[in-house]
């Protein structure tokens, strides 16, 4: 069963005030309230005032918690810039890195590379997952160098720096570590 979290209204304050005055006990008052028991002892330690339950006292506390909130996501406001993400990740199989660094190459708005990470695991970009940072792709540089993808070298046990000697049999790339 999934979790859900409601917020208690004004006027379900007001009858959690109205029926603590009557005398209910804390799980009638949840039960008319449709909420969990605890909803109901949470929402009274933190509204009392001077040990009585103020529902006016417990919403502004409420709204002003709201207030405090941090901006809403940068890829919730801008799905274009989401989309933009998504296929370079999906068709260019960039990763977050060059992502960040080409949108600042091409685009004046800076993003992290921790709020695509975010946004990824948040379902803010479209289609894209954890697994379609996945590459499969080795890229050989103009001067030698070789990026194997850090699920390959870890599955290989080859760490940064290791020297490793190449053979090409039948067309297939063989390699061994230098000792």
């Amino acid at each position: 069963m999934e979790r859900t979290f409601n917020h208690l209204t004004l006027e379900q304050r007001k009858q959690l005030r109205e029926m603590l005055d009557a005398g209910c006990k804390k799980p009638e008052i949840a039960q008319a309230l449709n909420t969990h028991v605890s909803t109901v002892y949470r929402e009274i330690k933190r509204g009392s005032v001077n040990g009585s339950y103020d529902p006016n006292c417990a919403d502004e506390a409420y709204q002003q918690h709201l207030s405090e909130k941090g901006p809403e996501a940068i890829l919730s406001l801008n799905p274009q810039l989401a989309e933009h993400i998504a296929s370079l990740i999906l068709n260019r199989k960039l990763s977050p890195e060059k992502i960040v660094d080409e949108l600042q190459e091409y685009e004046t708005g800076s993003i992290s590379i921790q709020t695509i990470y975010h946004s990824i695991d948040k379902g803010l970009i479209p289609g894209v997952t954890r697994e379609s940072l996945r590459t499969d792709t080795v890229t050989v540089f103009s001067d030698g160098q070789i990026c194997i993808p850090k699920w390959g070298r870890n599955l290989l046990d080859i760490a940064d720096g290791d020297k490793l000697h190449f053979e090409v049999i039948e067309n297939k790339l063989i390699f061994s570590k230098e000792s």
